[in-house]
């Protein structure tokens, strides 16, 4: 399967957004903590401290995950004239080819360490910070590049 597709800089911010976002288990254990804190808050003399805490935890991380991504992801996008031109990509049973002015990349199924989805986008990590961005709309099968995701790498991780 070849497509061919220009990220916008709403994708690259989507993108940097489902990777901000932080794994399932991260996600996990910070509603732990806010539970933790909040029974603190009620069954303790450190009520100030612990709403606080919860309150704070909870305004950082939309305050960063919807300001402070967007704002250095739209940065980014502007700066790196790689990320503006045109790709394309080819899946194929060994694994995935990107293909760019700026250079091209071939990757072995094993090669690829995660990945991702939101609806909109598909990030394909080659490490835990690195990664490749697929929008979902240049993709003639979708169905076909989860199950090969699924079937070479596992489900995904967001």
């Amino acid at each position: 399967m070849d497509c061919s597709y220009k990220l916008s800089e709403l994708e690259n911010v989507q993108a940097m957004q489902l990777h901000g976002r932080g794994a399932r288990n991260t996600l996990i254990i910070l509603i732990f903590i806010g539970i933790i804190l909040i029974l603190a808050a009620i069954f303790t003399e450190y009520k100030i401290i612990a709403t606080g805490s919860v309150v704070g935890g909870v305004s950082g991380y939309f305050l960063v995950l919807f300001c402070l991504i967007p704002f250095n992801a739209k940065k980014q996008y502007k700066q790196n004239r790689a990320l503006r031109n045109e790709i394309t990509m080819e899946i194929t049973e060994q694994g995935v080819n990107f293909k760019s002015e700026s250079g091209e990349s071939k990757l072995k199924w094993s090669d690829i360490h995660k990945w991702k989805s939101s609806g909109e986008i598909y990030l394909l990590y080659i490490t835990s910070n690195m990664f490749h961005m697929v929008p979902s709309r240049a993709l003639p099968n979708e169905e076909m590049l989860e199950m090969l995701l699924n079937n070479n790498i596992g489900g995904k991780k967001a």
